[in-house]
This record gives structure tokens, C-alpha cells and sequence, in this order.
């Protein structure tokens, strides 16, 4: 899996280039000219997605290249990297978080990068000036699917290539609001996700190598499991992990009066799955993990950072 940032930041325009690959020479036209669809003109308004990726087609088409689709992975991605931006906060580290979260799972090869630029005063004008700004990237030939977000005139883009899954069929100009979200993707069942983790797998796979060690099954505890949540809401607002805690854990569990003769806390960032968390666990942890004494546990995890 690859990843690469594309940031800078000025007062009125941000500006680097990263490539994803060489724009061909010039490969056969994808489509005649005969057929080639009317592509309306952006309008006026910021923030209308379909219609710059119906722009950005319509530049890739003119250099012979298949069109890209809106992801809604990725959109959401650039989202939390565009609402980081706004606060002051956004950073190499904390893409890297939402790479390994979201959009690695996309893929086992998968490329991305993104940008932010900003201000604008309109859909045309950005679309002019992300040309410029990364035009090797946007007209790389293994581009796959962007994802857009936009406030107050500041636009975040995430662009990524070698996705597993894609639709059947990519429109130059999409034709619903709706964007594309893999099938294998697919979230769990609601009532399996207990702050930002599938719960019941979790529990699944640590109590196996329990199992295996001889030891009992861990059992979840609520302190623990709210604590567990609130460590990892702070240690994502904060931006980075820290083994110390945001706050003091054992001064937070037994604030609540529960009656325990040792606590242990972990914590890291990069979540990726359920089995990455339980390979990080038993690989540096073991002995803490398999120990009989220890018999609770809570878990959780935001924007990657684990707890």
C-alpha cells in the first residue's frame, strides 16, 4: 500500500504536485468525438461535486484517459482531512491515520494522495487551478476515484488508484448525487460496532488466543469500555498518542469507584481492522494480553488512534 501527501499552504492558494504515473503518449481515444456526451458548464456554487468530477472527465477524455468516479470512501476521507485542515491541525501523521483506516482497506495495492487548495469564489475557478496545480496526478492514466469536500471556498480533494472494486460502468458526468461505496465494504451491522469496533470479532479473535494460551475468556467492562472511548476521542483530538493517556486512566476508573487490583493501558494509532489491532496486541503485548491475572478488557477506537 502507497500513500502521498500533497500539501501546502499560502494565504490564497496552496500549491505542490505529486504524480500518481506518466500520462500516455497517446493511447486510442476511448470514445469518438461522434459520441461523446454534452457536458454541461459548472455553475456558480461551490461545493458541487458531480459537477467537477464532470469537468475533470471531460479534461481526462480530451487526453484519451477513462474517467474517474466519486468514492464515497474517499470523499468522507477528505472530509476529516478538510475539517482538520479548518482547526489547524492537519498533518502528515494525521493523513497517514486516515490512509491506513480508510482508504488502505480499499486495496492491497492502493495508491493516494490529496490536496487542499483554497479560496475560491467558485466550482470553475477551483477546477482551473487543481489543473494546474496537479496535473500529473489528475491526469495520471491508473487514476481511479476521487473524493471531494468543501467549506467556505477551501476544497479538499483525495485521489486514489489501484482500488479492488469499482462500478461496472464510470458515467463522464455522473448522473445522481449518490457516489460509489464498495459492496465489499460494506460497514457491520450497527449493533456490532461499539466505539469504533466490531465488537464481537474483536472479542472473537483476542479470547482465541486466550483459548489457546489455557487462559479464560476476557469479559468487557463498562468503566473500562468508556474509558477506553474516551482515550481515544482525546487522543484523536489531540492528534498524536501518548502512553501517558490524554488523562490519568487509573485515575478515571477509579473515580468511578470500581473495585480492581491492577489496570493495564495500551494504546497506538494506525487502526486498520479488528485482526491488525490483535496482531499489534500480541505481538508486543502477549504477555499482558494472556496473563490469567487480567480478566476485563474495553476497547476502542477513532480516526485510527486505539485504545
Amino acid at each position: 500500500m502507497k500513500f502521498s501527501i500533497l500539501t501546502a499552504v499560502t494565504a490564497a492558494v496552496m500549491t505542490v504536485s505529486f504524480a500518481f504515473g506518466a500520462v500516455p503518449a497517446r493511447p486510442e481515444p476511448l470514445t469518438s468525438p461522434e459520441s461523446m456526451p454534452m457536458l454541461p458548464a459548472l455553475s456558480s456554487t461551490r461545493g458541487n461535486a458531480q459537477q467537477i468530477v464532470c469537468q475533470i472527465n471531460r479534461e481526462r477524455s480530451n487526453r484519451y484517459l477513462s474517467p474517474v468516479f466519486l468514492h464515497r470512501t474517499l470523499s468522507d476521507a477528505a472530509l476529516s482531512l478538510g475539517q482538520r485542515y479548518a482547526d489547524g491541525n492537519l498533518n502528515s501523521a494525521y493523513f497517514d491515520r486516515v490512509f491506513n483506516s480508510r482508504i488502505a482497506p480499499l486495496g492491497s495495492n492502493v495508491y493516494s494522495s490529496y490536496k487542499v487548495l483554497g479560496t475560491f469564489a467558485n466550482d470553475d475557478d477551483y477546477v482551473v487551478r487543481l489543473e494546474q496545480s496537479i496535473y500529473d496526478t489528475l491526469f495520471a492514466r491508473t487514476l481511479d476515484a476521487i473524493g471531494i469536500y468543501e467549506n467556505s471556498g477551501t476544497y479538499t480533494i483525495v485521489l486514489a488508484s489501484g482500488l479492488r472494486d469499482r462500478p461496472s460502468s464510470v458515467d463522464v458526468c455522473p448522473n445522481t448525487t449518490t457516489q460509489y461505496s464498495p459492496p465489499g465494504d460494506t460497514p457491520s451491522p450497527p449493533s456490532n460496532i461499539e466505539n469504533g469496533i466490531d465488537l464481537p470479532a474483536f472479542l472473537c479473535a483476542i479470547n482465541h488466543e486466550r483459548t489457546n494460551a489455557r487462559t479464560d475468556a476476557f469479559v468487557v467492562h463498562t468503566a473500562l469500555h468508556n474509558e477506553a472511548w474516551e482515550q481515544a476521542k482525546q487522543m484523536s483530538q489531540l492528534g498524536h498518542y501518548t502512553v501517558d493517556g490524554p488523562r490519568k486512566v487509573d485515575e478515571s476508573i477509579y473515580g468511578q469507584h470500581v473495585n480492581m487490583k491492577e489496570l493495564y493501558w495500551v494504546a497506538g494509532d494506525s487502526f486498520h481492522n479488528v485482526n491488525s489491532l490483535v496482531n499489534v496486541l500480541m505481538s508486543t503485548y502477549s504477555s499482558k494480553v494472556l496473563d490469567p491475572k487480567y480478566q476485563v478488557i474495553g476497547v476502542a477506537q477513532k480516526d485510527g488512534f486505539w485504545s
